[in-house]
């Protein structure tokens, strides 16, 4: 899938985390562009780190197990997000966290959809 693509999707997901967000708790102008920073970064780095060009491409950052490590991730990461910023410590740095999750999770799930799918 092209990178074009892969930014799409985890920016589309973006706008619907946030806003799903965004009726749980407060948030500003700079949690949104950290987030939205967190989310092109996560869904571009796994081709930065196993190049499309390269023999090695869908290794261990393209496969189920990654995967299944960002499902984890975001999935901590955003019930951590729900509960009010005061209790939590870092909670920008956690929103970030999952924001990042988002986008990698959603590059591996657009590349689950191609041929040559996701190696385990």
């Amino acid at each position: 899938m092209r990178k074009g693509a892969h930014l799409i999707v985890g920016v589309l997901a973006f706008f619907g985390y946030a806003y799903l967000l965004s009726f749980i708790r407060e948030t500003t102008s700079e949690w949104f562009l950290l987030g939205l920073f967190a989310v092109v970064t996560g869904s571009l780095i796994p081709d930065i780190l196993e190049a499309p060009t390269s023999w090695r491409h869908r290794g261990i950052f393209h496969s189920k197990r990654a995967l299944k490590c960002m499902v984890g991730t975001f999935g901590i990461t955003a019930a951590i997000d729900v509960l009010p910023s005061p209790l939590i410590p870092h909670a920008f740095l956690v929103y970030g966290i999952s924001c990042f999750a988002l986008g990698y999770l959603c590059h591996l799930l657009a590349d689950a959809t191609t041929k040559r799918g996701l190696p385990e």
